[in-house]
């Protein structure tokens, strides 16, 4: 049975059994409706204990087929053959998605960058709030899943950010392993404001994705599928994917910025291995047909994982996107995350009690249970 047009205060707790669509309210007042909310869309699919895995699409509203992709697996999901939980929610800035932006129209606020939010904030921080603060922390592992938008094309890959924590790498690096992208891209980058550290924070599991080229949404479907099946919320059936390519995106010099206004024409594709030096594009300025086009250059040797594509461009806009190889270190530490099952990945397990559909109770903390130690006998009289 599947119960529709559910609505969820920001405080309501979520089913843990059972099928159920809806949406989340936001509060927002407007002229046109004193006591209105932003109805964010919310599906719910629980079947006997086992872990949460929330699937966050949408967060750029201009990243359509994520969106649909989501969509696809919520309606594929049968709560009767689930160990454990899907939240699916797949217009994460509703406003931004409704209108096919990148940011919200709303507040002009990016939901990535949002991140702890603040529920006394603009809509996009009341969102944010509600994801890391009501959605993470009840859940054992994150997919924020991305797909091509109006402004960049990515190399198809799972992401992640790292992190100083040994523990917190491999957990990251196994779930990008089992989602099977074509390759992963590892950033050296700022987190506290995205995804990523809201899931740290709320003690959650986190990887991202970028996935285009020719079939995004099939390649984002499967990709989900496995890892619901690596955390054991589904049994079998879903085919295993190659040995991906494990990229590392660490300088400054990666990305490359537009210092001229025109039209961009990207002369490296995706996948392209370039030099420092090598011309990866050309800006021209149509309203001068007989100027030459300003060159783009790389700063660095690496792979395009990420270009604009043609369009306009303005100063300050990326244009192309760099990554290079992983060194010995990551690359022994992606043949570790490759043997993490997942009762060793999980940083803890939320039993979901399978006796209705009532609100979820308290979180149950902790790693996995250690092998207990024999107590060294006392000294005796």
């Amino acid at each position: 049975m599947t119960t529709t047009d559910c609505l969820f205060g920001l405080s309501d707790g979520l089913p843990q059994t059972g099928r159920f669509s809806g949406y989340a309210k936001i509060p927002y007042a407007s002229d046109k409706s004193a006591y209105g909310f932003i109805p964010l869309p919310l599906a719910v699919v629980g079947g006997s204990a086992g872990p949460t895995v929330l699937l966050i699409a949408g967060s750029f509203g201009d990243e359509i087929e994520s969106q649909i992709a989501v969509a696809c697996v919520a309606r594929q999901l049968d709560p009767a053959s689930l160990n454990g939980r899907v939240i699916i929610l797949p217009m994460a800035n509703q406003p931004a998605a409704q209108a096919g932006t990148r940011n919200s129209p709303i507040d002009g606020r990016n939901l990535n960058r949002s991140y702890p939010g603040d529920v006394s904030g603009t809509p996009t921080n009341v969102i944010a709030d509600y994801i890391e603060r009501h959605l993470m922390s009840v859940s054992d592992v994150v997919l924020d899943l991305h797909s091509d938008g109006a402004s960049l094309r990515y190399l198809p890959c799972a992401t992640l950010i790292h992190n100083a924590d040994p523990d917190v790498r491999a957990q990251r690096l196994a779930a990008a392993l089992a989602f099977g992208a074509p390759s992963i891209l590892v950033f050296h980058s700022f987190e506290e404001r995205n995804s990523s550290g809201a899931a740290k924070r709320a003690g959650a599991i986190r990887i991202a994705t970028e996935i285009g080229g020719p079939a995004p949404i099939a390649t984002t479907v499967a990709g989900i599928m496995r890892v619901l099946q690596w955390a054991g919320v589904v049994r079998g059936g879903v085919a295993a994917a190659p040995q991906p390519v494990v990229r590392v995106a660490r300088q400054d010099k990666d990305f490359i910025y537009a210092l001229n206004d025109g039209f961009f024409e990207p002369t490296a594709l995706l996948g392209d291995e370039v030099d420092a030096e090598d011309v990866v594009g050309l800006i021209h300025d149509p309203s001068r047909p007989l100027s030459d086009p300003v060159i783009v250059k790389a700063a660095c040797e690496g792979t395009v994982v990420c270009t604009r594509g043609a369009s306009l461009a303005s100063r300050g806009d990326c244009l192309v996107h760099l990554a290079g190889p992983a060194d010995a270190a990551l690359a022994a530490e992606v043949a570790m995350a490759q043997e993490m099952s997942w009762s060793r990945a999980m940083p803890r397990q939320r039993q979901i009690m399978a006796n209705g559909p009532a609100s979820a109770g308290k979180r149950t903390r902790g790693r996995v249970a250690k092998r207990p130690v024999a107590k060294k006998p006392k000294k005796g009289r």
